[in-house]
C-alpha cells in the first residue's frame, strides 16, 4: 500500500514538473531582453538609418541589427560616439538611471548627444538634442527600466 502511494506521489510530481517545464519554455520571461528587443529595439532603433549592421562611429558604432549583436553591444559597454565617448556605459545592470540606453529614451533625463528615438533625416540635418522621432510609450520605457533593474540578463 505504501509503495503504491509513493508511486502516485512521484508520478504527480513528475507530471507537474513536466507541465511547468513545458509552459515556461514556450514564452520569454517578463522584462526579458527578448521582449525589449522585440517590442522596442527592432521596431524603433534598428533600421537602415540608425543602429544597423556596419554603423559608423558617427552614430556611436552601436549595431543593434540582431538580438544577439544588440545585447553584446549594450550591456556593460562604454559609450564611444563622438559627443559622449567615455562618459559612461550603455547599460549598467541593476542601474537603469545610470544606463545611457534608458537616459537616451527617457524624456525626463538629458543625456549628452541626441535623445532617442530620433527621426533620421531631422537628426542628420539638425543634429538636435531633442526628441525628433516618436517617443517611446510608457510601457516600452517601463520594459527597458525593469529589464535593466532586474540585472539586464540575456534572456
Amino acid at each position: 500500500m505504501r509503495h503504491a502511494v509513493l508511486e502516485a506521489v512521484c508520478a504527480l510530481f513528475a507530471s507537474a514538473g513536466l507541465a511547468l517545464g513545458c509552459s515556461s519554455s514556450s514564452s520569454s520571461p517578463p522584462n526579458s531582453f527578448t521582449e525589449v528587443y522585440a517590442k522596442v529595439i527592432a521596431p524603433t532603433c534598428s533600421n537602415d538609418y540608425c543602429h544597423f549592421n556596419g554603423v559608423t562611429i558617427r552614430f556611436s558604432a552601436l549595431d543593434m541589427s540582431s538580438r544577439v549583436i544588440a545585447y553584446w553591444n549594450l550591456v556593460d559597454q562604454p559609450l564611444v560616439g563622438p559627443s559622449c565617448a567615455l562618459m559612461g556605459r550603455r547599460v549598467v545592470p541593476f542601474q537603469p538611471d545610470a544606463s545611457f540606453m534608458y537616459q537616451k529614451v527617457s524624456k525626463s533625463m538629458q543625456p549628452c548627444g541626441s535623445q532617442m528615438p530620433a527621426e533620421p533625416i531631422e537628426l542628420l540635418t539638425k543634429g538636435s538634442a531633442v526628441f525628433s522621432g516618436n517617443p517611446l510609450s510608457q510601457d516600452q520605457l517601463q520594459l527597458i527600466f525593469n529589464w535593466i533593474a532586474e540585472g539586464a540578463q540575456n534572456n
